[in-house]
């Protein structure tokens, strides 16, 4: 079967690229042996380096890419430092390099490489274009402004001899005529010459005449000649194109012009052709002075700019654009493959955010062009005027989909056309743990997940099927054309399979993506789209609390659960109110003599009709309604007025309290522990705040912040859940905490294999971590036996006492 145009050009530009990194290993072969005379030919094999770890990847070639920037960050330390403490490190990284090449030069030999990538800087014209005959004997005049035409949808056809004027007209039948009044050192040829033609022909076509002189003289000439248009050379293009859009009432369909500077040509070829393919007009420059240059006949609507470039960064190109008064609105977009985070926030700052990671596969290179020209068009149509949300008003910048608007109209129209046997359903997808990948990755690769997650998506859907991202990492999508609810059960899991494959390369690791999916199916007793969203959402919401990502369908029982929990949680409200939540307190031994050494406060509801219940009913309802630091609050003031009175007869007691994620985005409670810490001249260290690995992880940067405040008030801090999380280790030496908690889960595994290797092992890495370990949920005495032998310090659970009231506390003598 033959290939598709498309994958023949991407064969022809991969080819091509082959062929130039055979080059590229003679020039870092060159570079290195010159290096011993001439240290700045480092530079050179840095250049290099850093050029093919962005195109590398973009022409699917990963291994060299990887290669690449290994000698890139090999050469950045020699040169930073003394070049020769980095010699053997170099060379072993550029030798992998030239390997690497060798390998990828080697590959697929069945490919054609005799032909040259394409040009990418024209496009024929269209059937549709609009003719217009350009007379002028200075042929390099001619060929600029007939290429600018051209690139805007017009036909032009140029005439250097004015003496075939009407021969001209007659065979290209043009609708506007472009003379120039000069030839052959008489300055009034061209308009007697068009005079002579309309006393003959009488065709009311208009003329632009243009001329390097103006005088009275000129000027009346080319008006008894029926000149519509005197302008003079050097000619204002934006000016002739909006005349000539005037005159004729009629604009052809002109495409997105766009230009890209790069000094990588085989990047410039890539990234032209797959923007030509997508009917978009693209010039091209290798440097920031041929991009300046072209700038005036260009008149791009779109810039694209490499950030690293020699001679002039690209950063150094965008503020020069910025400042040229003609070109200031243009709007700018970086692309780079370096990290530094200084560089991304310098362009930000000057494009107002439009800023691209390298490498920039050519789906995403598309979407995020496509975005721009959006917001584009319609800042042209505006004058310049559009603000940052009337931008937003039809598609997202980000991943260029429909906004939640135009997803609303959508909805609309399928309910009006809704029959049992023909429905469509609303799916809405949410990304498990986005936060994660963004506080650990970075804003930049979440916004790059993001947009391939809108790629895969939009390649599952329907012509007729509607995608939108919502906000942050939720999409909704409107499927069409159902007649069952298997039918978009299949469909569903059809996505999901297809959002399971996706693998994004971070920085050291594979990144998998995995989504909860709410589904709502429309039916006839729908009447708002309004309402077949809330349906979705309802759905969604069950599915985000299994353990796992899910797909959940939306049924009637739903808003009843919805009821109960708006209920409970107005319940909750007023428990808070009238202090129905206590702390039991569950005492902490020592495993040496099975003496107290502290509690640990757990909340409890004294609900006055179900009577005591555990956080499980009350915990996750107050997180959402966001009323957890309320209790928070409550619990700190109960314990620790309770930590006194029982340090008044046993001084050195310790007491735990928990706290949740809200509590560390939003501490409000570290002003009131410190007061109540001076109101009950409590030693510091003998107040414990639990935080958790999820805890941690979800929120480090704020985390950071609490932890560090709650050192300086010289409070304990234990990890809890220790060993649940997969960053354990990362964590420890960051938080400095003074007790380590041991999951319960670690001896339940013990019991079943027998195998007490990682007990021991955490056991003495909290010790070498200078913490106190504890065990949680110490039920058996084979189990307290086990810990004894493995010098855990500490332990609470039930074989010794569950959590207990303050008078049971005491009435059983625990103080």
């Amino acid at each position: 079967m033959e290939k598709p145009e498309n994958q023949k050009k991407m064969d022809s530009l991969t080819a091509h690229y082959k062929k130039n990194l055979l080059g590229y290993k003679t020039q870092l072969q060159e570079a290195w042996a010159e290096t011993q005379n001439i240290p700045e030919s480092l530079h050179l094999i840095r250049n290099i380096a850093h050029r093919l770890s962005g195109s590398g990847a973009v022409f699917g070639f990963a291994e060299l890419s990887q290669r690449a920037s290994q000698l890139e960050w090999a050469c950045e330390q020699a040169i930073e430092s003394a070049p020769p403490e980095y010699n053997a490190t170099i060379f072993e990284r550029l030798q992998d390099l030239l390997s690497c090449i060798e390998r990828s030069t080697g590959m697929d030999e069945d490919v054609d490489d005799t032909n040259e990538p394409a040009s990418i800087n024209s496009l024929a014209p269209s059937a549709e274009s609009i003719n217009l005959l350009l007379v002028d004997d200075d042929p390099d005049f001619s060929a600029q402004v007939s290429q600018v035409l051209n690139e805007r949808g017009y036909q032009v056809h140029c005439l250097e001899d004015i003496t075939g004027l009407e021969q001209a007209i007659a065979r290209h039948q043009p609708l506007a005529l472009i003379v120039d009044m000069d030839f052959y050192g008489d300055q009034f040829a061209g308009s007697a010459h068009v005079f002579s033609w309309r006393r003959t022909d009488g065709t009311p076509l208009p003329v632009f005449f243009v001329s390097a002189f103006d005088s009275f003289e000129l000027r009346l000439a080319a008006a008894r000649a029926g000149g519509n248009h005197f302008l003079s050379k050097p000619l204002d293009i934006p000016n002739l194109i909006s005349l000539l859009h005037s005159e004729l009432d009629l604009a052809p369909s002109e495409p997105y012009r766009i230009m890209l500077v790069d000094d990588d040509d085989d990047l410039l070829n890539l990234y032209g052709s797959v923007l030509s393919q997508a009917g978009y007009n693209v010039s091209t420059a290798t440097s920031a002075k041929q991009a300046l240059s072209m700038l005036e006949y260009k008149q791009p609507e779109l810039i694209i700019i490499d950030v690293y470039m020699p001679d002039c960064s690209g950063l150094d190109l965008g503020k020069i654009i910025r400042q040229h008064e003609d070109h200031a609105t243009i709007p700018l977009l970086f692309m780079s493959a370096a990290a530094d985070t200084d560089v991304q926030l310098a362009c930000a700052r000057l494009a107002d955010d439009e800023f691209v990671s390298k490498p920039i596969e050519p789906w995403r290179l598309r979407m995020v062009v496509k975005s721009r020209v959006s917001r584009g068009r319609l800042l042209r149509a505006q004058g310049g005027t559009l603000t940052a949300p009337e931008a937003a008003i039809h598609h997202d910048p980000l991943t260029s989909l429909p906004t939640l608007s135009r997803f609303r109209i959508a909805a609309e129209k399928a309910l009006q056309h809704t029959t049992q046997d023909h429905f469509s359903a609303v799916m809405k997808l949410d990304v498990r743990d986005f936060h994660t990948i963004n506080n650990v990755h970075g804003n930049f690769f979440g916004d790059r997940v993001l947009q391939q997650l809108a790629w895969e998506l939009s390649r599952c859907l329907n012509s007729t099927d509607v995608l939108s991202r919502e906000n942050g990492d939720e999409f909704l999508v409107l499927s069409h054309g159902h007649d069952s609810r298997d039918s978009v059960s299949r469909f569903a899991k059809q996505m999901i399979q297809t959002l399971e494959t996706i693998k994004v390369d971070a920085a050291r690791s594979i990144i998998a993506v995995s989504v909860d999916m709410g589904i709502a199916i429309a039916s006839t007793n729908i009447k708002s789209a309004a309402q077949l969203l809330d349906h979705a959402d309802t759905a969604l919401f069950r599915a985000k609390k299994s353990a796992g990502a899910s797909v959940c369908f939306f049924d009637e029982s739903m808003l009843d659960d919805e009821k109960r929990r708006f209920n409970r949680a107005q319940c909750i409200r007023q428990a808070l109110s009238d202090g129905q939540f206590t702390p039991a307190y569950q005492p902490i031994l020592s495993i040496d003599d099975t003496t107290v050494v502290g509690f640990e406060a757990l909340a409890r509801w004294q609900h006055p009709d179900e009577g005591v219940l555990g956080p499980g009913t009350f915990i996750s309802l107050m997180e959402e309604q966001d009323l957890i630091k309320e209790l928070t609050h409550q619990m700190l003031a109960q314990a620790l007025a309770q930590l006194a009175c029982w340090q008044s007869r046993q001084p050195g007691l310790y007491m735990s309290v928990n706290l949740s994620a809200i509590d560390i985005q939003q501490p409000t409670f570290l002003a009131h522990l410190e007061a109540l810490l001076a109101e009950h001249k409590l030693p510091p260290e003998s107040v414990v705040i639990e935080i958790t690995e999820s805890l941690l992880l979800s929120d480090w940067e704020q985390a950071s912040v609490v932890i560090k405040a709650l050192r300086n008030l010289g409070v304990c801090l234990a990890l809890d859940d220790f060993g649940t999380g997969y960053s354990s280790l990362s964590y420890l030496h960051r938080i400095q905490a003074g007790k380590l908690k041991i999951d319960r889960s670690f001896l339940q595994h013990w019991s079943h294999t027998g195998d007490s290797r990682l007990l021991q092992a955490m056991v003495q890495l909290g010790h070498t971590m200078n913490m106190t370990v504890i065990a949680e949920g110490i039920e058996e005495r084979e189990e307290l036996d086990l810990l004894h032998q493995l010098q855990c310090d500490q332990y609470q659970g039930f074989i010794t006492a569950k959590p207990l009231v303050a008078k049971e506390i005491e009435g059983q003598h625990w103080v």
